[in-house]
C-alpha cells in the first residue's frame, strides 16, 4: 500500500483554488467538459484534485474526482461536449460537500512557524533526513521514534520536549555502546543513570572519541531534569545535532550489537 502523505500549506491553497474554479464553472449556464481552453474546464480541475487520493484525511476527494473523470471522459468524449443538467448538478453537489468537509477538517490543523535553527524541510522528514542509510538502520525502532518525536517537537517550538526525547535516545545509544564495549549489562536503569555510570567508568582521561559529547549530554540532562530547567531554540537545536552526531559516531558499535543478537538467535 502506498504511504499516505500529509497536506502542506501550499497544497491547502491549491485545493481551495481548484475547488473554487470548479464551482464557478458549474454555475455557468453551459459547462463544457473539455473545451479548447483546457485550463478552464471541469476536467482540468478534477485532474488536479485527483492527486489527493494518497493525501491523509482528504483522499475521499481524490477518489471521487477519479470516479467523475472516468465516467465523464467516457460520456463526453466529443469536442465541445457539455455536461447535461443531471451530471452538472451531481458534480456541483459533491464539490459543495468537498468544500464543507475541507473547511471542517482544516480547523483541526495547525500551521507552525519553527524558531529552530535547523532546516524545517529536513525536520519534516524526520531523523532519516540527517543520517545515512547505514546509520539509520543501526538505530533501534524506539530510538528512531524518539528522534522523530524530537524533530516534530522542534517544528512546533516545544524545546524542552525536543531535548528530553533526544537525550533519552542518546542514553539508549550509549547504553548499547557501553554493553558492547565492556561486555557488562546495565539492566533496567532510570533516566540519567546511564550517563552517570559511563562517566564513572570512563573518566575524561580514559575516554574514547565516541564519548566526546558525554559531558555536554550530562549537563543538558541535568538542566532539563530540574523543575526550573529551561530550553530554547539554540539549546534544543544544539542537543538535537549533538545526538545526531552521537548516532554517527556510534553506529558501527550499535550495528555490531544487532549482528551479535541475530547470530545468537
Amino acid at each position: 500500500m502506498t504511504e499516505r502523505v500529509f497536506l502542506k500549506p501550499w497544497g491547502l491553497y491549491t485545493i481551495g483554488k481548484w475547488i473554487e474554479r470548479l464551482q464557478v464553472l458549474l454555475e455557468q449556464s453551459v459547462t463544457y467538459w473539455s473545451p479548447a481552453n483546457v485550463a478552464n474546464s471541469p476536467k482540468h480541475c478534477l485532474e488536479h484534485l485527483l492527486d489527493l487520493r494518497e493525501t491523509k484525511h482528504l483522499d475521499f476527494i481524490g477518489v471521487r474526482a477519479e470516479s467523475f473523470l472516468s465516467k465523464f471522459n467516457e460520456k463526453y468524449w466529443k469536442a465541445d461536449a457539455y455536461l447535461d443538467s443531471p451530471d452538472r448538478e451531481e458534480l456541483k453537489s459533491h464539490v459543495s460537500r468537498w468544500e464543507g468537509r475541507l473547511e471542517e477538517i482544516s480547523k483541526e490543523w495547525i500551521l507552525s512557524y519553527p524558531e529552530t535553527h535547523i532546516d524545517a524541510r529536513k525536520l519534516t522528514k524526520g531523523v532519516k533526513a540527517f543520517l545515512t542509510a547505514e546509520e539509520f538502520n543501526a538505530l533501534e525502532p524506539l530510538e528512531r521514534q524518539g528522534l522523530d518525536e524530537a524533530a516534530s517537537s522542534l517544528l512546533f517550538n516545544n524545546f524542552i520536549s525536543a531535548e528530553f526525547v533526544a537525550l533519552r535516545t542518546a542514553e539508549s545509544l550509549l547504553k548499547r555502546w557501553y554493553e558492547k564495549r565492556t561486555s557488562k549489562k546495565l539492566g533496567r536503569t532510570t533516566w540519567g543513570e546511564v550517563l552517570e555510570k559511563i562517566n564513572e567508568e570512563f573518566p575524561k582521561q580514559k575516554r574514547s572519541k565516541e564519548l566526546l559529547l558525554l559531558d555536554y549530554l550530562r549537563e543538558r540532562r541535568n538542566e532539563i531534569a530540574h523543575p526550573e530547567g529551561t530550553s530554547g531554540p539554540e539549546e534544543a537545536s544544539t542537543t538535537f545535532f549533538n545526538v545526531i552526531s552521537l548516532c554517527k559516531s556510534l553506529h558501527l558499535y550499535t550495528t555490531w550489537v544487532k549482528v551479535d543478537k541475530l547470530q545468537q538467535d
